[in-house]
């Protein structure tokens, strides 16, 4: 039995329903732009990894690459907190296009918002602001440039494959991109968090300067 039910309109939801700006993609679902997807994933965040450590060498550049990284998990994290928290239903399960289990497993109503894209946003944003920090900005802009054309392929599968509305990939670049930009900026300050404890009191004790 699922851990959770899909989406409650499932299997065949109105899309009289979907608000004007995303209505035209409900129903769409093409496993080919899928696959697409996926690849242009998996370059787009792998790019800027590469690119770092064959500019600073492993040791250091490893160590930046930690920090696209997390700016990538902490936007999985966020979207699969909110996609739960939300429910919303896929464009798949708007048409009998995609295969019934599908549209009535639990993933079906876990459209918003797109991780792909905000993973990929968030990866290359965060490369560009090290890039930067590096005094490296024409290897940054280059980057990035790389990784919001890969992020506007992978937004564009998406849709085109069913997963998502305009609405989720717009949402997603954006938060992807605040993710990006504030991580870096982040680790370059004088802050430390450490675990506190005493007879009366636990927590944690934030240390640093602005």
């Amino acid at each position: 039995m699922p851990e959770l039910s899909g989406a409650t309109c499932a299997p065949d939801c109105d899309r009289t329903q979907v608000n004007r700006f995303d209505r035209w993609a409900a129903g769409n679902y093409d496993e080919s732009w899928s696959t697409v997807g996926d690849i242009a994933t998996a370059s787009t965040l792998a790019l800027p990894l590469i690119v770092l450590t064959a500019d600073e060498g492993i040791a250091k550049g490893l160590n930046d690459d930690l920090v696209v990284a997390e700016a990538a998990l902490l936007t999985s994290a966020a979207q699969v907190s909110l996609s739960f928290a939300v429910a919303r239903p896929r464009p798949r399960v708007y048409s009998e296009q995609a295969p019934l289990n599908e549209r009535t497993d639990a993933n079906a109503a876990r459209s918003f918002f797109s991780g792909h894209v905000a993973n990929t946003m968030a990866a290359s944003v965060a490369a560009l602001r090290t890039f930067q920090r590096l005094h490296q900005p024409v290897l940054g802009w280059v980057t990035f440039g790389a990784g919001l054309a890969g992020s506007g392929l992978v937004g564009a599968s998406r849709v085109l494959s069913g997963a998502h509305f305009p609405s989720d990939v717009l949402v997603g670049a954006a938060l992807g991109a605040g993710v990006g930009l504030a991580v870096p900026a982040l680790h370059d300050r004088p802050l430390r968090i450490e675990p506190l404890a005493g007879a009366d009191y636990t927590g944690l004790l934030v240390i640093g300067t602005l």
